[in-house]
Order: C-alpha cells, then sequence, then structure tokens
C-alpha cells in the first residue's frame, strides 16, 4: 500500500511559496507537470480597497525608511538624474498579486508585491521631479492582476494594460522594471535595449548560451548597482540590480 504524500510549504529565491511533497519517488514515467496557472489571483474573503490602500502605504512606509531605499535614492539624485535623454515610459512586468493568491491559491506573494510597487512608486516620482520620465506613461502588466489590483495600481499612477501589449512599449527610451519577470520573457525584453532596467542579476543564466550571450551585451553596455538587502523582506529584492546606460555616469566636460 503507498503511503500518503507529505506536504510543505517552501518558498524560493523569487519569494514565491510552494506546496510540495516528500512522497518517494516512482520508477514510473511521470506526466508533464502542469503549466503555471495566470488566471486573475483570488482575493481574500472580507477585502476592501480601503483595507488594501492602507497595507500598501504601510509597506510603502517600510521601504521609505530601509537602508535599500536610501542608498537607491542616492544613485537615482547622483548618477541617473545626468541622464541627457529622456525617458519615455517605466513598463512594469511581472508584479504579481498585491492583493490576492496566485496559481490556483498556491502562492501568497501580496507582500513581496506590495514592497516592490512602492519601490516602483517612489523611483517614479523621484525620476519625474527630475523631469526624466513623464508620469503619465506608466505601465504595469501581469496575467495575475485582480480588479482590486487594478485599482491599487491606478492608485500609485499606473496603467493596466493586458498582456502581450506592454511587450510593445518597451524600447531604448523606456525605464524596464521586473524584478518579478521570467527569464525566458526576461530575454526578449532585453534586447530591445532599454535605457534603465531594475530587475534581479543572471547569475543564473549559462554564459555559453544565446540566453547568456545577449545578458552580457546588455550588461556590457551599461553600468550597475547590487541593491543592499532589504531587511524587512529580503525575499522582496533578492539580487535585485539597477542597470543604466554608461554614459549617465560621465563626469561634465571640462570645457
Amino acid at each position: 500500500m503507498s503511503q500518503p504524500a507529505r506536504r510543505r510549504k517552501v518558498v524560493d529565491n523569487d519569494g514565491w511559496t510552494h506546496i510540495t511533497s516528500t512522497k518517494k519517488s516512482s520508477s514510473r514515467h511521470r506526466p508533464p507537470q502542469p503549466k503555471d496557472q495566470l488566471a486573475p489571483a483570488e482575493i481574500p474573503d472580507g477585502l476592501t480597497f480601503e483595507k488594501l490602500k492602507d497595507k500598501y502605504d504601510w509597506h510603502k512606509q517600510q521601504w521609505m525608511e530601509s537602508h535599500s531605499w536610501t542608498v537607491l535614492k542616492g544613485l537615482l539624485e547622483q548618477e541617473i538624474a545626468r541622464v541627457s535623454g529622456k525617458i519615455r515610459n517605466c513598463v512594469c512586468f511581472g508584479l504579481g498579486s498585491p492583493s490576492g493568491f496566485s496559481r490556483g491559491g498556491w502562492v501568497d506573494r501580496r507582500s513581496i508585491s506590495m514592497f516592490q510597487l512602492a519601490a516602483l512608486e517612489l523611483t517614479v516620482e523621484l525620476l519625474s521631479q527630475a523631469k526624466i520620465i513623464n508620469p503619465d506613461n506608466l505601465y504595469a502588466q501581469d496575467p495575475v492582476f485582480n480588479d482590486m489590483d487594478k485599482k491599487l495600481l491606478k492608485y500609485a499612477g499606473f496603467n493596466v494594460v493586458q498582456d502581450p501589449d506592454a511587450f510593445a512599449l518597451v524600447a531604448k527610451e523606456t525605464f524596464l522594471y521586473a524584478p518579478g519577470a521570467e527569464k525566458s520573457h526576461l530575454i526578449d525584453l532585453l534586447l530591445r535595449d532599454p535605457g534603465l532596467f531594475f530587475g534581479s542579476t543572471f547569475d543564473d543564466i549559462h554564459s555559453a548560451t544565446t540566453e547568456g550571450d545577449t545578458c552580457a551585451q546588455f550588461v556590457g553596455r551599461r553600468r550597475s548597482l547590487l541593491l543592499p538587502e532589504f531587511e524587512p523582506n529580503p525575499s522582496a529584492f533578492w539580487r535585485t540590480t539597477l542597470y543604466w546606460n554608461g554614459e549617465a555616469h560621465l563626469p561634465p566636460s571640462a570645457d
């Protein structure tokens, strides 16, 4: 008689919570794993927009008080603001749901999503104050967004677009914000050569591949800052890096 599988919760490096089984493996052929469910996230019972907004404002305050934001803000003020060209738009991918449970209720990434949205909102606010970006051209795309998420994103100043419309919005004058994007999508986006990119490092992409070559070329033309660990929730910005065009760091001419 087969033993029942034990189930345990595992949090991976991207902050996703998974339920796994410890049942012994079988020598029989395993069926292919089902693809991730990309339906809108489930909204918990009793959650109102006012409650969600209060939670988001709390997360934003935590981010504002962090050493991570102090370092990022300092860089933005001292270096990124020197960029002569304008950033035409900001496009956010893979944020996840700030309000609900994804992948059929198996994943709770709400806190990570809120921290990442707060960081994005404050970064764009700073760039807007420096006249680098137009605050009207802010977009976000994720198939898991539900109606409550869309309302929160609007509150933060973002326009939600349907998959795959956001891909066409990415260009050289784009601030690409994708700390939670899947690597397969990220490679396609880097080929569009966005001027600013905020996302994970490429340590897990093998250099002797087409994907690795794309990443190496992108990184080779840019300066970067590895964000210090975000102590309130390290998973929210694990190995997250800001990349910007190298000319942004050049000192002014002596002429």
